[in-house]
């Protein structure tokens, strides 16, 4: 049998967080400077243990193949949900000034809530569990998984790794902090909207709610392109 270990296949340099803060500047509003450089060196982590470059690389799925956006890229849906979570917890905290978010956990665990994506959707990784999936599964992690791991080898805390871990299916057979439930909640409402508003391919949408209906969008969409 092969072992694999995911290591770095390039060194991370400048140009690498450069480019992680150019296609996703809303990190810079993350106020603690130690986490704010946590998070750009988390993306950079997971971005050269891969082949990917950039986030922009990455296809615009939930998980590999579905759902999937019909045009853009990855930075759309990870931008999209910082932002949604940022609007879910001003709304709470100013219509009840007595509750405590941890705004710093809460922004690096939205900007980071996908940061192993570009592990579960490299494609040399993707063709490796398809060819052998009883070898390693298929896939090894789940991009929530692998996630959490890069959060903690970055050096972040780990109530920002819980929130990369517990965003997704995970989170349903954990306990889950304040600041991850409301990332769960504005990546999961993310995606059944932007499939209400027709922006999912219908053929992908089965993981999303039963009742989900697509609506059919006023000018043509861009064909996506660049899939792995």
């Amino acid at each position: 049998m092969t072992y694999h270990y995911p290591q770095l296949r390039r060194a991370i340099t400048d140009d690498t967080r450069n480019g992680v803060l150019q296609d996703f500047p809303e990190i810079s509003q993350i106020i603690d400077a130690d986490i704010r450089d946590g998070v750009v060196e988390a993306w950079s982590q997971a971005l050269c243990c891969s082949d990917f470059e950039r986030i922009t690389d990455i296809p615009p799925d939930g998980n590999p193949g579905a759902p999937v956006l019909k045009s853009g890229t990855q930075a759309d849906h990870v931008r999209g949900v910082f932002r949604y979570t940022s609007i879910i917890a001003r709304e709470f905290e100013q219509t009840y000034p007595q509750v405590n978010i941890d705004w710093t956990v809460l922004l690096a665990g939205a900007a980071c809530h996908d940061v192993g994506k570009p592990y579960e959707f490299d494609p040399t990784n993707r063709k490796r569990w398809a060819e052998a999936p009883a070898a390693a599964g298929q896939p090894t992690f789940r991009h929530s998984v692998f996630g959490m791991y890069i959060c903690l080898i970055a050096g972040l805390p780990e109530e920002v790794a819980h929130i990369a871990v517990g965003h997704s299916f995970e989170g349903n057979h954990m306990g889950v902090s304040a600041e991850c439930m409301i990332v769960r909640q504005a990546d999961h409402g993310w995606w059944h909207v932007a499939g209400a508003l027709g922006l999912v391919e219908e053929q992908t949408m089965g993981g999303l709610a039963s009742n989900l209906r697509s609506r059919s969008l006023s000018r043509s969409t861009p064909t996506r392109t660049g899939t792995a």
